[in-house]
């Protein structure tokens, strides 16, 4: 028997095998099918805006889990009960971007809003 005719033979490949290659295949054609589903550039947004919104709960938890006085996490903090720390929730509440937008106009588009609203200025 020659070299090249030796590796050429075929295995026996018993049903359970090949049943699980079949379904291995029919596994890859559904997961293609689903990425070529949700991965489009149409989603593209979809997926910003829910990104965008996980982004901000998450800061938001981590930010209360870390900060917020009124959150106790391990156990002497929660046995203390309800303390009265006004200085600390104060300088909680008040934090930069709070104090940055305080006197500032309720505005999104200053300018806009004012080509809109004043039109004797234009």
């Amino acid at each position: 028997m020659s070299n090249s005719h030796r590796f050429q033979q075929k295995l026996p490949i018993s049903s359970t095998t090949a049943t699980d290659l079949i379904s291995l295949q029919q596994d890859s054609i559904m997961a293609s099918s689903s990425v070529n589903r949700w991965f489009r550039p149409e989603v593209y947004p979809l997926f910003a805006a829910v990104g965008t919104a996980i982004g901000i709960c998450g800061f938001q938890l981590i930010r209360n889990l870390c900060i917020n006085p009124e959150v106790r996490v391990n156990k002497e903090g929660r046995a203390a009960g309800v303390l009265e720390n006004f200085a600390e929730g104060q300088k909680y509440t008040e934090h930069g971007l709070r104090k940055f937008v305080r006197n500032r106009r309720p505005e999104i588009m200053p300018s806009i809003n004012s080509f809109f609203s004043d039109p004797q200025k234009n």
